[in-house]
């Protein structure tokens, strides 16, 4: 019986067609992500050379937030706060450095923007285990995933971008993504 719970409720997690997809009936509030090209930079060289081809890498962009717009100027990365226990599929945030980083950011004045993480493969929607641990349950939060371990070229359209909404998490449709996600 246990075994049948789980498997109802299990979604594959490397399964092309269902990245491909936003999911139905979850959206978003509009709104639109904004990043400079050298935090970008910064972040996607960052998750690359701690991801070392083998395995997760994930950072924390903070910054300004309205109800539309979304201002990453920081970037912490997981490594930097904390040992985050990476491996090939997974990696930790421990709550000692989460603290440690909201009282950072309540310093600077700063708040939460998004998560961006990488995944092994093309396969950039959010897993079961992204979902049931987010960094904030706040409505618009962004939540991005890089493939291939943030391996270069960096295309923002190959990137699985992802809102908090009402009712969980919405996929951006790629070709919405530029609208969305500024880097200016």
């Amino acid at each position: 019986m246990e075994e049948e719970r789980q498997s109802v409720g299990r979604v594959s997690r490397l399964h092309a067609t269902a990245s491909q997809q936003p999911r139905e009936g979850v959206r978003a509030p509009l709104g639109s992500l904004t990043v400079t090209p050298a935090l970008w930079m910064k972040t996607l060289a960052g998750l690359r050379d701690r991801s070392a081809e083998w395995r997760e890498s994930a950072a924390i962009w903070a910054g300004h937030v309205t109800d539309t717009s979304w201002t990453a100027e920081t970037v912490h990365f997981h490594h930097d706060l904390c040992d985050d226990r990476a491996g090939a599929l997974s990696l930790e945030l421990s709550e000692e450095a989460k603290f440690a980083l909201y009282r950072l950011l309540g310093s600077y004045g700063q708040r939460l923007v998004a998560l961006i993480h990488t995944h092994p493969h093309d396969w950039v929607d959010l897993s079961e285990v992204d979902e049931a641990n987010q960094l904030s349950s706040r409505f618009g939060f962004w939540s991005l995933v890089v493939p291939w371990y943030a391996r270069e070229p960096w295309i923002v359209e190959e990137i699985g971008v992802h809102r908090r909404g009402a009712l969980g998490w919405h996929r951006i449709n790629v070709a919405e993504v530029p609208s969305h996600v500024r880097i200016v």
